[in-house]
């Protein structure tokens, strides 16, 4: 599914193809059919968090240790020298921010993506527990470096999630239905199906690509693991296109309902010192993440044309190649099972791209996607 916003709000272009499922007699896609959307619910989050921020119930750059003592405990993991003590633990010195936790530069990763913190789990008889809607439970284990030194992609806005709803006193459902979804018209959005049936009822199950490249039933849980004790800030939320691009074109606008222009200003900012350590690191682990951003190869010509902003990559260059178009200023980022956004305001425009299709970085989606993107920034809104 493939759509396009500009900043009056209005499609320019729009479609729905394929099916439901793998099913034989699995209904079309429709154009208000729901996905889970993985990482795609950063973006929602960072907006949470940068309205508390102009509410003035925290800044970006003081420490949140008071507010979260649970992730300020954590201790520093590094990998020790012989395979008997496969890790070893440090204190960490540094305090945490806001702007640590929307940049990725807290220490916190994916359990899953660090071989030290596997180690750790395994030492303790527990398994990955990379989504798992419960952040004091699964997400207090060792971080990688001290706060501000580093990237790595992992539950960083998860704790910002977590962090808003105990600002509010609420929950970080809760407190984006009444700040994000409901001034947007989001009648689509949640991350309890069981809230909104009727977005269970149109959910998109996941399809696997297997070896033979033939897609077959993924599994079933996918980031909905129950119970649901945490909204997972990171990860969980569950949306369809007409609803994600009411927010994308809500920051395309000259006076956007959510937050300050000013602050949508802050967000397509570059926050890294390109060759600093959380620059470096960002780079390093962009083969993994951002390959379906920058059609589908990570170069090395890329590296000082890629930095993070508030929400997402930004591009701070053109990507160019003979096959593939990003243009300077566009902030996007993408959802494991294959979908991707981006926006860029000079131009305009913003897109979505949306499937339920595992792996993520699936060669058919990737090429799919660099081909959309190319056509779509060549449109004049």
């Amino acid at each position: 599914m493939e759509v396009l916003k500009y900043i009056t709000g209005d499609y320019i272009f729009k479609k729905a193809a394929g099916y439901l499922s793998v099913e034989e007699d699995a209904a079309p896609i429709q154009f208000n059919t729901t996905f889970s959307v993985a990482s795609l619910t950063k973006l929602i989050t960072t907006i949470a968090a940068l309205q508390c921020v102009e509410r003035g119930q925290i800044t970006l750059d003081e420490p949140t240790d008071k507010l979260l003592p649970e992730l300020d405990a954590l201790p520093l993991i590094e990998p020790a020298e012989d395979d008997e003590h496969p890790f070893k633990l440090k204190a960490a010195t540094r305090k945490i921010t806001l702007r640590h936790l929307l940049t990725h530069a807290s220490g916190v990763c994916y359990d899953i993506m660090d071989p030290s913190v596997m180690a750790w789990r395994a030492s303790r008889g527990e398994e990955s527990m990379a989504v798992k809607p419960d952040i004091l439970k699964a997400f207090t284990f060792p971080r990688l470096f001290e706060a501000g030194e580093g990237w790595s992609y992992g539950t960083s806005v998860d704790w910002a999630g977590f962090l808003v709803g105990r600002l509010n006193k609420t929950t970080l459902e809760e407190y984006c239905d009444e700040n994000i979804f409901k001034p947007l018209g989001m009648d689509s959005t949640t991350w309890r199906l069981d809230k909104k049936p009727a977005v269970a009822e149109r959910l998109m199950p996941i399809s696997l690509r297997a070896p033979d490249g033939k897609l077959v039933p993924g599994p079933t849980n996918f980031i909905s693991e129950k119970p649901l004790v945490d909204e997972l800030g990171g990860s969980g939320l569950h949306t369809s296109v007409p609803d994600y691009t009411r927010v994308l074109a809500d920051l395309l606008k000259e006076s956007p309902a959510l937050l300050k222009k000013e602050t949508v200003d802050m967000m397509f900012t570059p926050q890294f010192e390109v060759g600093s350590k959380s620059h470096e690191g960002e780079f390093k682990q962009a083969g993994f993440t951002s390959r379906s951003l920058v059609g589908g190869t990570v170069h090395e010509w890329m590296r000082p044309k890629l930095n993070w902003g508030l929400g997402g990559v930004v591009t701070t260059e053109e990507i160019k190649t003979d096959v593939y178009y990003k243009p300077k200023g566009t902030l996007c980022w993408s959802g494991m099972p294959n979908l991707v956004w981006a926006i860029n305001r000079e131009l305009g425009l913003a897109w979505v791209y949306a499937t339920q299709i595992l792996p993520q970085d699936d060669d058919f989606s990737l090429n799919l996607v660099k081909q959309f993107e190319t056509e779509v920034w060549k449109m004049k809104p």
